[in-house]
């Protein structure tokens, strides 16, 4: 008769007098072995006991301490165990652990109340003792087994051929849809470089236009001004010649003064071919000769002559111009902080005549 396993410590363990404690559970391993079930065959089965004593007094002298209780419940465990398996078929014992053992601990109670109470009883292990047996009962369970996996895998590449085939079909459709989307993208960009490229000749045309416009106009203005300021220039000579001669002289005093440090050393061999010239170089002469100066007036008296003629035609000009130049004045101008470029430019002319 195989006995039980206390786990850790019972009361009674030590010396006699020991105060029994009763609020604890205490383990108990009861393993049966070569139980006969239905049919006949050996089986083994563990089970894990908890029990809790209620009355020190009956655990003692009743069940005989903690020797006499171990030896009474690994009997007890035995055969109700026993009981049990003898009323299972032996393909049924895998079943038995884990399963409600309610029952169980009925019939174990009863022996052993008002002493100890049993609180869980469980199987923890269940299996035919045979070796070859157990592998008679494991053939057919391994043969399910493998005929499971090999549907799951079945059914698995089954799936994973139809998932392909699915993806693929979809991949096709996405690339024509990508295919369609590149065509139109392609599509409007052609269209928007057409378009683009159209409006910036149009501009450029339209540019060119506009800048020939501006820049005829430009020129009309510029020969009107310039005409207007010969005009002044010419009226200002007619009515006061001193004027221009003067300034005509010191602009030719003011040249002489420029080369005067660069004239050559001149040397004179014999004498001048004018009886009536001096004798020596004129460097001065000479300089006037250098800058092309012959020494003669800027207006002959019939250029004078000439030019009175014509002052009444000429300030007749001037007058039918100025309105139009006084347009050109009024005009607004490009930009607030930029002169008119015409008002500018009849303001040096009229500062130059």
């Amino acid at each position: 008769m195989p006995h039980g396993d206390p786990q850790g410590p019972l009361p009674g363990d030590h010396a006699a007098g020991a105060v029994a404690n009763t609020t604890r559970e205490y383990p108990f391993n009861a393993p049966v072995r070569e139980a006969p079930t239905k049919g006949g065959v050996k089986a083994s089965i563990d089970l894990f006991i908890q029990f809790r004593i209620n009355d020190p007094v009956e655990f003692v002298y009743t069940l005989g301490a903690v020797r006499g209780f171990e030896e009474k419940l690994s009997n007890a465990v035995s055969e109700t165990i026993r009981s049990l398996i003898y009323e299972q078929a032996a393909a049924d014992i895998y079943n038995m652990v884990g399963e409600d053992s309610g029952r169980l601990l009925d019939m174990l109670n009863q022996q052993f109340r008002p002493a100890v109470e049993l609180t869980n009883a469980n199987i923890t292990h269940a299996e035919p003792a045979d070796q070859r047996y157990r592998m008679d009962l494991a053939a057919p369970e391994m043969v399910r087994v493998a005929k499971d996996a090999y549907t799951h895998e079945y059914a698995l590449t089954l799936r994973k051929e139809q998932d392909e085939g699915d993806l693929t079909k979809e991949l096709a459709t996405l690339t024509e849809t990508l295919s369609a989307i590149q065509a139109d993208i392609a599509q409007y960009q052609a269209q928007m470089d057409t378009a683009v490229e159209r409006e910036t000749n149009r501009a450029e045309a339209l540019a060119r236009q506009r800048y020939v416009l501006v820049e005829s106009e430009a020129k009309a203005n510029a020969a009107l001004l310039e005409a207007q300021a010969l005009d002044i220039r010419a009226v200002t000579t007619a009515e006061a010649p001193e004027i221009l001669e003067y300034r005509y002289q010191r602009e030719v005093l003011d040249r002489l003064e420029e080369v005067a440090g660069h004239l050559p050393r001149l040397v004179r061999i014999g004498g001048s071919g004018d009886p009536n010239a001096a004798a020596g170089i004129d460097l001065l002469q000479l300089a006037r000769e250098m800058l092309g100066e012959r020494g003669t007036e800027l207006f002959t008296p019939a250029d004078m002559a000439a030019m009175r003629d014509r002052l009444a035609s000429v300030a007749q000009r001037i007058a039918e111009r100025e309105p139009e130049i006084e347009a050109l004045r009024a005009a607004p101008a490009s930009s607030p902080h930029s002169s008119s470029p015409v008002s500018s430019s009849t303001d040096d002319f009229e500062e130059q005549a």
